[in-house]
Parts: C-alpha cells; sequence; structure tokens
C-alpha cells in the first residue's frame, strides 16, 4: 500500500469512527450514556475486527478523535460560543453530515468532557503526519492558517515547514 492509499484509508477510518461513536451516543441515550472512552474503544475494535485498519492505526485514530472532541468540548465549555465560531470559517464548506455527527458527538459528551477538562488541556496539540478533522489550525512557529475543510493529515507548515499546531483560537 502506497502513502496516498494509507492516508486516504485513515482518513476515511476517521470518519466512520466518528460515525460509530455518534451512533453508540444515539443508541446509549435510552438507558445511560457511555464513556467517551468506552465508545471510542468500542468503534476502534469495530473498525479492527471489519479489518479496516490494524490494532496500531486504530490506535492512533482512537487519540486523534479525541483530541479533537476533547478540544471542542473545552472550547465551548469556556467560551459558549457555536461550532461555527470553533472551526473558525463558513460552516457551509463543511460536509454536512460530518458537521452533524461531529456536533452531536461533542454536544452528547459535553459533561463527560468537562469532568476531563484537564486531561484535554495536555491533548491539545497537532502534529505533522496525524489525521484531524475539520477545522483551522495555526502553526506554533509562525501563527500561518491551514484550513481543513474535511478529514485529513496534516502536513507541515506551508510557510516554515515547522510541524506543530494549535486549533485557532486556544492559542
Amino acid at each position: 500500500m502506497n502513502e496516498q492509499e494509507l492516508e486516504q484509508k485513515l482518513i476515511a477510518a476517521y470518519d466512520k469512527m466518528m460515525g460509530r461513536i455518534n451512533s453508540l451516543l444515539n443508541a446509549a441515550e435510552q438507558h445511560a450514556l457511555p464513556t467517551l472512552q468506552s465508545n471510542i474503544a468500542k468503534a476502534k475494535q469495530q473498525a479492527i475486527e471489519l479489518k479496516e485498519i490494524s490494532q496500531e492505526e486504530a490506535e492512533k485514530i482512537g487519540t486523534y478523535l479525541q483530541r479533537d472532541i476533547h478540544h471542542a468540548a473545552d472550547y465551548l465549555k469556556q467560551s459558549e460560543q457555536s461550532f461555527t465560531t470553533w472551526f473558525n470559517f463558513d460552516v457551509e464548506l463543511i460536509e454536512a453530515r460530518m458537521l452533524e455527527a461531529f456536533s452531536n458527538v461533542a454536544d452528547k459528551t459535553r459533561l463527560e468532557l468537562a469532568r476531563l477538562a484537564v486531561q484535554a488541556k495536555f491533548s491539545q496539540q497537532y502534529h505533522t503526519g496525524e489525521i484531524t478533522t475539520i477545522g483551522t489550525l495555526s502553526c506554533d512557529n509562525c501563527a500561518t492558517t491551514m484550513h481543513f475543510k474535511k478529514t485529513g493529515r496534516i502536513p507541515p507548515c506551508p510557510k516554515c515547514h515547522k510541524t506543530q499546531f494549535v486549533r485557532t483560537g486556544s492559542k
């Protein structure tokens, strides 16, 4: 498998796992809302069992999902702003299904994530090579922004070629 095929595989897995977490949360609402970690673990296991990705790839994507959901919930908790502000660009550019899935996951886990807010502070760094979802990242070195309109792999900064970023508004 070449690098481009691997990247597309990981991006698709991220989106599928986010959808699975959303589905698990929807199903769990009628009983008791399971923890975010439990739902991420279930989504990872399902991706592995369906042979979509390896165990190692699932662990990476699970970490990326947790980071993005923690950051969104932390931002919403602190600022009482909308997802449009967090994404930092026009919602019309975002695929409706991804916005809905991401919004549902972050909203339904807001209480859980409030408890995990301290942990989230440590997981808000973004690095070249990782997978992230829609939104805007800013280079830690030169503040150049990169806009993600869909799930994708984080490239080096187009201006200074550094590899560490934060989501805009979290610097």
